[in-house]
């Protein structure tokens, strides 16, 4: 069988959580499946990564650089399909959310989440708007949907009418660097200079909360020693992160971007963990912080608590006192903190890229035996 995973979407450093599932799925395809041909299409800026691990892995890179959407939404729509129907691909796996509507094999699509529907610091209107254009007709043209949370799957089933019985569930896992070896730090670095410290992931969405959390901070900040380090992209408008970033200083943070060693010696470096995010369809840095022994304090809210269970210290994350008052009692109650960590790396273990990638694998096996169905876009 001949299986292309379309990842047009994919631009390295900037879509998240999206290149970890697609970089870690493809890394466990290919350790369990020498059977099938796989052909990966990518952009151009994507064309360097290392998304082919194994002999029956082929990518082609499509001469277009992504940062204009709808230029990824031209060739994704108006090209790709001829280039399937040329390599006689079997079945297509968007792992991004939209699928070559007019392609004529057999279809799959991973959507994550529907962020876009609920939440206005996702992208701009128009943006909002073109995507939910696009993955409405994505899930019903494709033979089957993959999600990543059963919160996630309620929100297709509800707010896009997609059938239960045509979407899976698979859960993703920690990055590929921790979940070799969480014992070993893979970087000397140190984000706060020898400083205990708080850790918080941040990315461009406003959803992500980050101005709330460093209110929180600022309310604790003279009560215990420890600095607040926010790694990735400042969320919101140019305004909103001008705004934090004048809050930078000796005991707050901001670190940018960093290569995965950093982020991966940024987090076993850490005290607490803090996700204040108001959505996550999955929440995989929880993830990441449990199976590197790190106490979490997270948002009540969305896939979280589905994924974390019992394993964090939960706060309301519109109420920048609660988020405040669970910060502090994390980083003062040592029984509380030795319960998160043990808690939290025995729930990480629920979770491996080895089992998305076989439950994925049974998902192309069920559909290629599957009646094929008329395009329905």
């Amino acid at each position: 069988m001949r299986i292309a995973l379309n990842l047009l979407y994919l631009i390295p450093g900037v879509v998240g959580g999206t290149e970890t599932y697609a970089r870690s799925l493809i890394h466990n395809l290919a350790k369990l499946d020498e059977e099938n041909d796989y052909v990966v299409f990518l952009n151009k800026l994507g064309a360097d990564i290392d998304i082919t691990p194994g002999p029956n892995f082929r990518r082609i890179v499509c001469p277009f650089v992504p940062l204009r959407r709808m230029v990824r939404y031209g060739w994704e729509q108006g090209i790709l399909p001829f280039q399937l129907g040329r390599e006689k691909i079997d079945i297509v796996h968007s792992l991004g959310y939209v699928a070559p509507l007019a392609a004529r094999s057999r279809q799959i699509v991973s959507v994550h989440d529907l962020n876009f529907l609920s939440h206005e610091g996702w992208g701009t209107a128009q943006g909002r708007r073109i995507l939910r254009f696009f993955v409405e007709r994505s899930v019903r043209r494709a033979d089957h949907v993959i999600t990543i949370s059963e919160f996630s799957c309620d929100g297709l089933v509800r707010l896009l009418g997609v059938p239960r019985e045509k979407v899976s569930v698979t859960y993703l896992a920690a990055a590929q660097h921790l979940e070799s070896d969480p014992t070993v730090a893979s970087s000397d670095y140190d984000p706060a200079a020898g400083v205990p410290y708080i850790l918080a992931f941040s990315a461009l969405p406003s959803h992500k909360n980050i101005a709330r959390l460093v209110s929180a901070f600022e309310q604790i900040q003279d009560l215990v020693p420890h600095s607040l380090v926010v790694i990735g992209n400042l969320p919101g408008n140019e305004d909103d992160r001008r705004a934090l970033e004048r809050k930078a200083g000796p005991r707050i943070h901001f670190t940018g971007y960093l290569p995965d060693a950093d982020v991966g010696a940024a987090l076993k470096g850490a005290s607490l963990f803090a996700l204040p995010s108001l959505y996550e369809g999955f929440g995989l840095p929880v993830i990441e912080a449990q199976r590197t022994g790190i106490p979490v304090t997270c948002s009540r809210v969305a896939a979280l608590p589905e994924v974390a269970v019992d394993a964090a210290f939960y706060f309301d994350p519109l109420s920048v006192d609660d988020i405040a008052a669970a910060l502090r009692k994390c980083l003062v109650d040592p029984d509380l903190r030795a319960s998160l960590v043990t808690k939290g790396y025995e729930n990480a273990k629920r979770f491996s890229w080895e089992n998305t990638a076989r439950e994925t694998l049974a998902i192309y096996a069920a559909t290629a035996a599957s009646p094929k169905k008329e395009n329905a876009a």
